[in-house]
């Protein structure tokens, strides 16, 4: 996944706030994997300048596993959403496509 990815990931307004354990523990584990470690936001020089925020050009994107249960958790937070911009398109396809590292 890209640092594009990874934050539209991280700022879909529509993943689970509530539901059964084992749906609220796939959000979690999914959001700590696409979060960005200490180390990542160094490397890649992410910061927030206003209401961007903004990050090298030549950041690697990096391979993070999607399980079958956080993609269907995904695709479901997409196709629920009325706040998608452009942006969500290719993360979309990726998702519906068959593999399941992003």
């Amino acid at each position: 996944l890209s640092v594009m990815d990874r934050l539209l990931i991280l700022n879909l307004d529509t993943l689970p706030k509530m539901g059964t354990i084992l749906t609220m523990r796939i959000k979690q584990q999914l959001i700590n994997e696409v979060g960005f470690k200490e180390s990542e936001i160094k490397d890649f020089e992410i910061r927030q300048d206003g209401e961007q925020i903004k990050w090298k050009s030549d950041a690697e994107a990096v391979d993070i596993e999607i399980g079958d249960e956080a993609k269907k958790l995904l695709i479901d937070a997409l196709d629920k959403s009325e706040n998608l911009n452009e942006n969500y398109i290719s993360l979309y396809d990726r998702l519906k496509g068959d593999g399941c590292t992003q």
